[in-house]
């Protein structure tokens, strides 16, 4: 993380110093796509790994698991020329990670279920152009730091007669480096106004839950996004 603080203060210090025709732009911007947490392991840290029946005690029945992602932001940038410039926040709200593994030692399913809240600081760099007389198109990419917050329950089900349920909760906070690829199209709809549809792909770093109060388990994954953009442009 420290040679991205240095990457970041360079640009910012790019972003904010005095270029001959350089405009400066503000946009607000509504996020909406979908999460993938892939290369879900746990390292053999939930159960014992022996084979009782049909089931490996603590085996992940999920590798990957994906859910809706939404959130909102803001940017500000200077256009030189042709090309933008951006520092870019993001905050996006509630990804839902579960995984659930038989825990036949204990006579038990084991579930972890995860709320993840994600907030994103990015510099992204853009090469734009007009195409006809109102809409212009741009393709991109950036880098920046991400701050993946989890909240989890670890819950060991019931068994009638057995046992009761379980649980366990915690709170972890990971901060990774993030980068992303865009591109997108605008119109502009007035003087200074333009509304426009980004896509792009975002690499969220990585997650991981756990241990947890008297359970050793820990739970990671890698977390990216596809999302779509609606920006509403002042410059």
């Amino acid at each position: 993380m420290n040679a991205l603080a240095a990457v970041l203060a360079v640009l910012a210090s790019v972003l904010a110093g005095s270029a001959k025709g350089a405009e400066w732009q503000a946009a607000v911007k509504l996020n909406a796509g979908f999460a993938a947490m892939s290369g879900v392991t746990d390292r053999g840290t939930l159960g014992t790994g022996e084979r009782i029946g049909i089931d490996i005690d603590g085996e992940l029945k999920q590798r990957r698991t994906e859910d809706v992602a939404a959130g909102v932001g803001a940017a500000v940038g200077r256009r030189f020329g042709s090309w933008l410039l951006e520092a870019e926040y993001v905050w996006r709200y509630r990804t839902d990670w579960d995984a659930t593994a038989p825990t036949p030692t204990i006579r038990a399913i084991t579930n972890i279920f995860t709320n993840v809240r994600t907030s994103t600081l990015m510099l992204n760099a853009a090469r734009t152009g007009p195409f006809g007389a109102h809409w212009f198109w741009e393709a991109g990419l950036g880098a920046g730091a991400v701050w993946n917050r989890m909240r989890s329950d670890y819950i060991e089900r019931a068994v009638s007669g057995v046992r009761p349920e379980r649980r366990f909760e915690g709170t972890h906070i990971k901060s990774s480096f993030a980068w992303n690829l865009f591109a997108g199209t605008s119109r502009a709809v007035g003087q200074r106004w333009r509304l426009g549809l980004r896509y792009r792909y975002i690499d969220l770093g990585k997650l991981r839950v756990g241990p947890f109060e008297a359970r050793p388990a820990q739970v990671s994954a890698d977390h990216s996004a596809h999302e779509l953009q609606l920006v509403l442009t002042f410059d």
